[in-house]
């Protein structure tokens, strides 16, 4: 599974994962979904399964959590540009701009 997502498949199941929950309202927390979701990414479905019912990634999770609580981060979506402190991720298409410039 580890060699899947690490060629390319993440940003795939992530545009797939976004879809599904935005655009089609579906539970993207239940395991049926996110095996459906990955076969269509390119995974296999028990790739899928054995991810689903392991922790092969738990420790970069917790990595990422401790990461963005040493930022400033208290909430989704935020972001942090530049090292300054976070900003709501929810901006303006202009106000984005200004941030980024």
């Amino acid at each position: 599974m580890k060699k899947s997502i690490d060629h390319g498949v993440a940003d795939n199941m992530m545009e797939r994962l976004l879809h599904a929950y935005h655009t089609e309202g579906l539970n993207i927390a239940e395991p049926q979904i996110l095996e459906r979701l990955g076969n269509a990414a390119g995974l296999d479905s028990s790739d899928v399964r054995t991810l689903l019912g392991g922790n092969d990634y738990a420790e970069r999770v917790r990595a990422d959590e401790r990461r963005a609580a040493e930022c400033g981060v208290t909430g989704v979506p935020s972001l942090v540009i530049g090292g300054q402190s976070p900003v709501s991720g929810v901006q303006t298409p202009e106000e984005l701009h200004r941030l980024l410039n």
